[in-house]
């Protein structure tokens, strides 16, 4: 008989590994593939024009730099179930703590973006639906299903994310054959002259683009999932390392040349800011039912993108309490006898029905949602970085593991300082700086009220 993994199912204390290779490789593919492109990216060219596909490319490769250091750090340890262990040992318990919290907080906040977008999308078929009815349906069977197991939950974003991919290329290759055989849709021919007209291709200057990084980043959220499939991963080693070596193709591929086929089909001053652009454009070319078919798709899209934040939620919140000596702690920080983090899962589902609230009292409900998103991962991802420098200051060369950050520590220097380029950024725009604000008060009120807690006790 095979001998088992240390954190296999022998061991009630640890998650079972139940995700396979397959798993791991369509949740990294799809986990970058949801709202924040499927219905942003209208946002992104509406505030920014055509050049907005060169933000996508900066951020991205920033993006892969992050996943390169979290990479390291998480094969150099593959008992740690999420990052904010190695935050806690390398940063101290009250940074680790903080961001613990700052972290689950942030994952809410995408599921609420998530469920809002829900009830947008399901107005273009039903306009009197209440904006707040398919989310509730939505967060409340996929509660039920990553109460399962992690292998139901894979393979559901397993069939998500070959649904998202299909689309996606499928888009692509119509609107480029469309381009090539001469078509047309109602707003005028399909070409590249799209590109270069009204303004150009910085049509709304420096501003612009400045103003395009907020949807940009949003949308690239949830990229760093892939560290959070280790613990259950059958093989982390190996599906880890390939997935995050292919988040550059993922980048070009589905996001990239997504845009670029949008922008052939649609003058980019004319993309639809409160729909999703790829429903608009299949829509435009007069292919029948082609609207209704990619909203189906995109309603897919949030759906397997809200099924993944419950998913990773639900784990942070078991990992910041496992082992903790309170009520709270104990309740939350141990698995039922699936090996499932039962309470933490409920709990995180329940604390996402906020959202759906302000759907009822705020008129851009997602707009807000994603711009604080935005800005709370900002603030993670820059102690993300800190913690992979302070862990190779500390590690020696002979404990690293082969899979290394590259040109340590001039990249780590370069993110840090592009994270923190954004968050400044976000806070001289008027539009994002009260989300912004926000999550920099929720940081410094955590650190507070967690010395708080620690000195009394």
């Amino acid at each position: 008989m095979k001998k088992q993994d240390s954190t296999s199912s022998n061991n009630g204390n640890k998650m079972k590994r139940s995700l396979t290779n397959t798993h791991v490789q369509l949740i990294a593919l799809g986990g970058t593939i949801g709202t924040g492109l499927f219905l942003g990216v209208g946002s992104s060219i509406n505030q920014t024009g055509p050049s907005v596909i060169l933000i996508y490319i900066l951020v991205g490769i920033f993006l892969f730099l992050l996943m390169r250091a979290l990479g390291e750090m998480i094969l150099s340890d593959l008992h740690k179930t999420t990052y904010i262990d190695f935050i806690t040992q390398y940063l101290g318990k009250n940074i680790g703590f903080v961001t613990g919290y700052l972290y689950w907080f942030s994952w809410l906040t995408l599921a609420m973006a998530e469920t809002t977008a829900l009830g947008i999308y399901f107005q273009y078929w039903w306009p009197n639906t209440p904006s707040w009815l398919p989310g509730t349906i939505t967060f409340v069977v996929l509660l039920g299903i990553n109460l399962i197991s992690a292998r139901v939950f894979g393979n559901l974003e397993f069939s998500f994310a070959i649904i998202k991919i299909i689309t996606i290329i499928a888009f692509v290759i119509m609107i480029f054959y469309l381009m090539f055989t001469g078509h047309s849709t109602k707003y005028g021919i399909i070409g590249w002259s799209n590109f270069i007209t009204d303004g150009g291709f910085f049509a709304r200057g420096s501003k612009g683009f400045l103003l395009g990084f907020q949807m940009v980043i949003f949308s690239f959220i949830g990229v760093e999932l892939i560290g959070l499939t280790a613990a259950e991963a059958q093989n982390p080693k190996k599906t880890i390392v390939k997935a995050i070596n292919q988040l550059p193709i993922r980048i070009i591929l589905f996001y990239v040349l997504a845009i670029v086929a949008i922008l052939l089909a649609i003058p980019w001053e004319k993309v639809s800011t409160s729909s999703s652009p790829f429903v608009q454009a299949l829509g435009a070319t007069g292919i029948k039912n082609a609207g209704s078919i990619i909203n189906f798709v995109v309603i897919s899209a949030a759906v397997s993108s809200t099924n993944s934040f419950i998913y990773s939620a639900g784990r942070l919140l078991f990992s910041i309490n496992y082992n903790g000596k309170s009520k709270f702690s104990k309740t939350f920080g141990k698995l039922n006898r699936r090996q499932l983090p039962q309470n933490a899962l409920i709990f995180s589902t329940c604390m996402i029905a906020i959202g759906l609230v302000l759907t009822l009292i705020m008129q851009n409900a997602f707009n807000f949602i994603s711009a604080t998103a935005t800005s709370m991962f900002l603030i993670i991802w820059s102690i993300m970085i800190v913690t992979h420098m302070k862990f190779r200051k500390v590690t020696p060369t002979s404990e690293l593991p082969k899979y290394k950050m590259p040109l340590y520590p001039i990249l780590d220097i370069l993110d840090l300082l592009f994270f923190g380029a954004m968050i400044v950024i976000l806070l001289i725009f008027e539009k994002y700086r009260i989300p912004m604000i926000s999550a920099l008060v929720i940081f410094v009120l955590l650190i507070c009220i967690t010395k708080f807690v620690r000195e009394n006790k």
